[in-house]
Formats: C-alpha cells, sequence, structure tokens
C-alpha cells in the first residue's frame, strides 16, 4: 500500500493531505501560533512525525519556496521550516519529492493572475475533484498531492507494489 503525505507548508498554519494509493483519505492543518519559530519548528517536526506514524506513509510531497514581494524575512523563516522537512524526510529514510507552486498550479490548470484569484481556483479545483471544501492551506496540500500523483506517481509507488 503506498501513502503519501503532501505539505504546503510554513511556521504558523501548514496544510497536509494523506493519499493511499492515489485516493485522498484525510486532510487538515497543522496550526502553530504559540512560541518563537525555534520552538514552532520542534512542535512541526514532531506533529508531521505523528502523521507519519500513524498513516504509514512512505512518500512525502512538500512544497519548494520562493522570495515573494522582496519579503526577506518571510523567505527566511519558510527556508527554516523547508530545511526542517527536508532534514525529518531524509533522517527517516522516506522518499519525496520538492514541488514549486508554479509546477503544481500549471498542471492543475490553476489560473489567475493574482495570489488571490489562484487561491480561488484551487479551491473551486478541489471541490470540483474531490467534492472537499477546506481553507486554502489544505487545499494547497491536496493539489500538490494531485499533482504528484498525475506527474509521476511512480517515484512514490512502494518498489513491493509497483
Amino acid at each position: 500500500m503506498n501513502t503519501m503525505l503532501a505539505l504546503d507548508q510554513s511556521s504558523h498554519a501548514t496544510g497536509w493531505a494523506i493519499f493511499r494509493d492515489e485516493q485522498l483519505i484525510e486532510y487538515g492543518v497543522i496550526n502553530l501560533e504559540e512560541g518563537d519559530v525555534g520552538t514552532r519548528l520542534v512542535e512541526l517536526k514532531n506533529k508531521i512525525m505523528n502523521l507519519i506514524t500513524k498513516y504509514n506513509v512512505n512518500f512525502v510531497a512538500f512544497e519548494d519556496i520562493q522570495l515573494q514581494n522582496n519579503n526577506v524575512v518571510t523567505f527566511k523563516v519558510l527556508a527554516e521550516v523547508f530545511g526542517l522537512i527536508h532534514y525529518l524526510v531524509n533522517s527517516i529514510n522516506i522518499k519525496y519529492v520538492i514541488v514549486p507552486s508554479a509546477t503544481w498550479k500549471s498542471t492543475l490548470h490553476i489560473k489567475g493572475k493574482k495570489r488571490s484569484e489562484q487561491k480561488k481556483d484551487a479551491q473551486r479545483y478541489v471541490l470540483e475533484q474531490y467534492n472537499v471544501k477546506a481553507i486554502q492551506d489544505t487545499v494547497d496540500a491536496i493539489c500538490i498531492g494531485t499533482h504528484v500523483i498525475n506527474s509521476y506517481s511512480y517515484l512514490w509507488e512502494d518498489e513491493d507494489n509497483g
């Protein structure tokens, strides 16, 4: 059985989606409101490990980071979150893929010039594809997982089943 955890990570709200054999089975958000960045990173690592253990995850997909609006402070924090997840999946020897946001949006035909338009279109896509009305962080995680399934599921297929 193949189980993928897709993440739309941040230091305050990380959306997640679990796909088992290409079917969306669960989704949610990890809210991290308390403490400084270091404290939230430790909590995020623990909560991601809990998801990996609970669902017997054998593949992780997470979003690449990019500098937006010249906001270096936010980019630095996102880089720390990215590094944590990158380290975590490597340290527990789970296969993974890093997905640029422009790539999954292109694959799923998410349209809009402005970020707010793209967010609404992603919500529409998830509602149409999965009959799920969810918050944006969760929607993006579902879209990232769907992109991986549509584009390169061979990366996350279990060797015993693939």
